[in-house]
């Protein structure tokens, strides 16, 4: 793949892919399902602050845990700082979870990420007392600009969409998340093809480290929610949509905002990664429900 064929797909590809992702999401949203959601405040709650909070905890943890270098500190801090994406709510769809509620969260911290992420990350680089942390740098206004640009607007406009002509926009909204999705997927297989080296980090302490955000924000999510008290399936909804990040608007930061391709390394690594612990999870959701399900079964007994 050719120089200016990678910059096209890093620099304009993916901010249009993901802000189709965000289209399809604003389609899918209405002031309702906000309602809906809102007569739970403790849940929604919950469930933003783990988000805000307990991940760039756990990225910090890790990345003096494992004495990741430099860019792959900056890399892991950045992707801790995402919100969750369409793939947190295919993954609580899957499990079961409160839709509703997967929604609202992905969307009002994906609302929220040009303000705070941009903030965070460079109190992250200005603090991390890294000689070289300069070149890492993320000039704070044009970055929050870019991201409204590429998921704040494309939401509202697909939320006005909705409003105005409900009908019309139920009706493309599977084409819309379908295409974007097969979109993305080709875009990521094009970075990848640009980064090979990606594939012998995945093997190496950046990958595990990788994995350990992902399976450590599950499990610790899964645990604080329920001791919390909230019920079964918002909080397996919560621990879905603190583990599982939108890779895409780390990668866009890192290719199209900072120019930074070795920044995207960490947030491409976590794209192809997490499925493997988030299906585990999942999967392990699944059937500790079926074993409780078949346990309050009411026994027959033949007369």
């Amino acid at each position: 793949m050719t120089p200016i064929i990678a910059q096209t797909v890093a620099q304009v590809m993916l901010p249009v892919v993901l802000g189709l992702v965000m289209l399809g999401m604003g389609l899918s949203l209405q002031i309702k399902d906000f309602k809906a959601v809102l007569k739970a405040p403790k849940v929604a709650m919950i469930g933003f602050l783990l988000q805000l909070l307990l991940l760039p905890i756990l990225a910090l943890f890790i990345i003096k845990v494992f004495a990741l270098n430099q860019t792959a500190a900056a890399g892991l801090f950045l992707l801790a700082l995402c919100p969750g994406g369409a793939t947190s709510n295919l993954f609580s769809f899957i499990a079961k979870g409160n839709l509703a509620l997967s929604v609202c969260l992905t969307s009002v911290v994906s609302m929220l990420s040009p303000f705070i992420l941009p903030i965070a990350f460079v109190g992250f680089i200005h603090y991390s007392g890294n000689a070289d942390s300069q070149q890492f740098n993320l000039p704070l206004l044009p970055a929050m600009k870019q991201l409204a640009i590429v998921t704040l607007l494309p939401t509202v406009i697909g939320m006005s969409i909705r409003h105005f002509a409900d009908q019309w926009a139920q009706s493309v909204i599977p084409l819309i998340k379908k295409g974007s999705t097969i979109a993305m997927l080709l875009v990521v297989t094009a970075l990848v093809l640009t980064n090979l080296t990606i594939i012998p980090a995945m093997l190496s302490l950046q990958g595990i480290a990788v994995m350990t955000l992902c399976i450590l924000a599950l499990i610790i999510a899964y645990f604080i929610a329920g001791k919390l008290n909230v019920n079964e399936t918002d909080r397996k909804t919560i621990a879905i949509e603190v583990g599982v990040q939108n890779a895409g608007t780390a990668m866009m930061i890192a290719f199209t905002i900072m120019h930074q391709p070795a920044l995207a390394a960490i947030p491409l690594m976590y794209g192809l990664l997490m499925n493997i612990p988030a299906f585990i999870f999942v999967y392990w959701l699944l059937n500790k429900n079926k074993g409780k399900d078949k346990m309050t079964m009411p026994i027959k007994v033949n007369p």
